[in-house]
């Protein structure tokens, strides 16, 4: 991924891993691993989201900051016992920043197989147009 785009900035808080009760499993923020392709008639968005379901997926804009957050819960079938896991439960969240020149509006998602794919359109006036030279 690279946070040098123009149209498409990463926003980097990372949350504390928040203490549960002894009875309850950590939650662990995780920052999903993101790739974008700027084109010319927008931007596409490919997020690693494994293990979120579409119930749990939450994307929001609000002013011009995207923002991704999707819970996961790996349950371990009650016959096993696992000796280790780095990850059982956890949020995944990634922050944007929209440029000026991107249109909120027509954002569209597909979450396929783990992975979630936006594509955030241009807005008309940003967007390359041919310009037409007649003859005189």
């Amino acid at each position: 991924m690279s946070d040098t785009s123009k149209s498409v900035t990463t926003q980097d808080k990372t949350a504390p891993t928040e203490a549960m009760s002894s009875k309850r499993a950590e939650v662990t923020t995780l920052r999903p691993a993101t790739d974008i392709v700027e084109g010319k008639d927008g931007v596409t968005l490919y997020v690693d989201l494994p293990g979120v379901s579409k119930e749990s997926l939450d994307i929001d804009v609000d002013q011009n900051v995207l923002t991704i957050k999707g819970g996961i819960n790996l349950h371990t079938p009650e016959e096993l016992e696992p000796t280790y896991m780095d990850v059982h439960s956890g949020v995944f969240e990634r922050r944007f920043t929209l440029g000026e020149q991107l249109n909120s509006e027509g954002i569209q998602a597909e979450l396929k197989q783990g992975e979630l794919k936006l594509f955030i359109p241009k807005s008309e006036q940003h967007k390359p147009r041919k310009i037409e030279v007649k003859v005189a």
